[in-house]
């Protein structure tokens, strides 16, 4: 197990992340359990995720394990790297 515990745990990312040409400026732990780590910007229609393993974000980006024990229905979002984080719930359906 890795220093954070977290060795199979998945988690879905936009190709910006995926390619690393663009900082994690949100996280977002889903009502299912799934976490997000997203750049915060316009993606092309019909983009799909990719998936790929919790750890190998937070060995990239140190400062996200500060997030790890973020509860469900919660998002944590930043300005850019190096800022803090800002974690909210995520607002339901009916709250948009």
């Amino acid at each position: 197990m890795n220093k954070f515990g977290l060795d199979h745990l998945p988690a879905f990312i936009c190709n910006h992340i995926f390619e690393n040409t663009k900082p994690i400026l949100l996280v977002c732990h889903n009502a299912d359990g799934d976490w997000q780590f997203l750049c915060g910007g316009t993606h092309a229609f019909g983009e799909k995720p990719k998936v790929v393993g919790i750890v190998h974000l937070l060995e990239r980006d140190p400062t996200l394990k500060n997030l790890v024990d973020m509860p469900v229905d919660y998002e944590a979002e930043r300005e850019s790297i190096g800022s803090k984080w800002i974690i909210t719930k995520i607002p339901t359906e009916e709250e948009y």
